[in-house]
């Protein structure tokens, strides 16, 4: 008896890793489905990324629920919304003069843009990692002011649930 109930648990076992491995291996899929997409929007130049989490001033990491901070490209233009995006009130529409798009050996994609306003000069950096699917790790580093640091889910501007401002600066 007692050896029936151990093979069973054994084969239990073995049953339920096998499901458990073929779980992460469809999430791994999946992942690198979302990250392949991602990849595609950043190409087109015609996203946004809603911030999802952002370093506050003291180093610590908030969640935001607010679709009116976001960064967004479109075409030729780069806005800044939100005061943990831009530092301050105003939409921020900035030019873009230097995009970079480069790939690691990982295949993790990392952009690299200069950006120009009228409150704002700064280099824009955003990372892909294929292990993360569509979500975005970004970095603001202005000429003056703090550097802003957010994460979120890149999407394709017409898909997108954002909160624009009228009155660009």
């Amino acid at each position: 008896m007692k050896k029936i109930l151990l093979s069973a648990c054994i084969i239990s076992t073995v049953i339920f890793s096998s499901f458990g491995q073929n779980s992460k291996a469809e999430k791994e899929a999946a992942a690198l489905a979302d990250f392949e997409k991602a990849v595609a929007v950043v190409e087109t130049k015609d996203f946004v990324i809603i911030v999802d989490s952002y370093e506050t001033e003291g180093g610590n990491f908030e969640t935001n629920t607010d679709n009116s901070n976001f960064m967004s490209f479109e075409k030729e233009f780069v806005y800044l919304q939100g005061q943990m995006v831009s530092g301050n009130t105003y939409t921020n529409k900035l030019t873009v003069s230097d995009f970079a798009q480069v790939a690691d050996k990982k295949g993790n994609i990392k952009v690299s843009m200069q950006v120009r306003g009228f409150y704002i000069n700064a280099k824009i950096e955003i990372s892909l990692k294929k292990t993360a699917g569509k979500y975005a790790d970004v970095i603001i580093t202005p000429v003056k002011g703090d550097i802003k640091r957010f994460s979120g889910e890149i999407v394709p501007r017409a898909e997108s649930k954002y909160f624009k401002r009228s009155g660009e600066v």
